[in-house]
């Protein structure tokens, strides 16, 4: 199977990104997301992950991809996390992704976001790793406990491919409008700021019900969590705070 490709701004001598905008990340999840489904398809599968990601070629950089999703994650504090990836210079031309299994099994929709997430750090992470040997790397999700206020730049960077690779701007962008007509929700008089030309759509102007059952239903769509969903439509500025609450408890039955 040919490796995955993907290619961004970068320091020659150590593989090392740039320092990338947003719409830069979004359009590497754009080529990556190219080469793992069709076009117009919405929920990206990542269950096959071992055997369809198991190389890459990153900027020239290539190497193998070790991904184990079997085992429990444990971080330093014996701590159980949701996933890591790994570097060793022992196994100079590997890296190592291990996804917690036993735990997210039966939450599907952090299975696919925790993977999706490692994968970011696959694309963006590992090349310097195998370009500069360090003696051992790791990236733990997540990487910082609750409340502590810190956030690793990388991590962030992850987190901005992990979205826009579930849930591209362009495909959400019709899907919204999709329900936006359905619904007869009233488009702001501003467009978004992000996605050029686009409607927006202030939430406090909607039904909150309607909202709702749309944000459910765009979620159920592309396989992520409400939430997702939610930073989705905001990130992209496409749906605009405040009403943009979870579909009842009764609707999620």
């Amino acid at each position: 199977m040919s490796p995955l490709t993907a290619s961004y701004r970068h320091t020659a001598f150590t593989a090392e990104p740039e320092q990338l905008s947003t719409p830069e990340i979004w359009a590497v999840a754009h080529a990556v997301r190219g080469q793992m489904a069709a076009p117009l398809h919405r929920r990206l599968a990542l269950d096959d992950i071992e055997a369809s990601v198991a190389r890459a070629d990153v900027n020239g950089v290539t190497f193998d991809i070790d991904w184990d999703l079997e085992h429990e994650v444990l971080n330093p504090a014996g701590q159980a996390v949701m996933g890591v990836t790994e570097y060793d210079r022992a196994s100079p031309e590997c890296v190592m992704v291990s996804i917690n299994g036993p735990a997210l099994t039966v939450h599907e929709n952090l299975l696919r976001s925790t993977i999706a997430h490692e994968l970011g750090h696959v694309v963006f992470d590992a090349p310097s790793w195998v370009t500069t040997t360090p003696a051992g790397c790791a990236f733990l999700s997540p990487d910082t406990p609750p409340g502590s206020g810190r956030r690793d730049p990388r991590e962030l960077r992850a987190n901005e491919f992990m979205g826009a690779l579930l849930v591209p701007p362009a495909l959400l962008r019709v899907d919204v409008q999709r329900h936006a007509k359905k619904a007869r929700f009233a488009p702001s008089p501003h467009p978004s700021r992000i996605i050029r030309g686009a409607p927006a759509y202030d939430a406090c102007a909607q039904d909150a019900d309607a909202l709702g059952e749309a944000v459910f239903a765009l979620a159920e769509l592309y396989g992520v969590s409400e939430s997702f969903m939610r930073v989705r439509l905001a990130r992209y500025d496409l749906v605009r705070a405040r009403r943009l609450h979870a579909h009842s408890s009764s609707s999620n039955a």
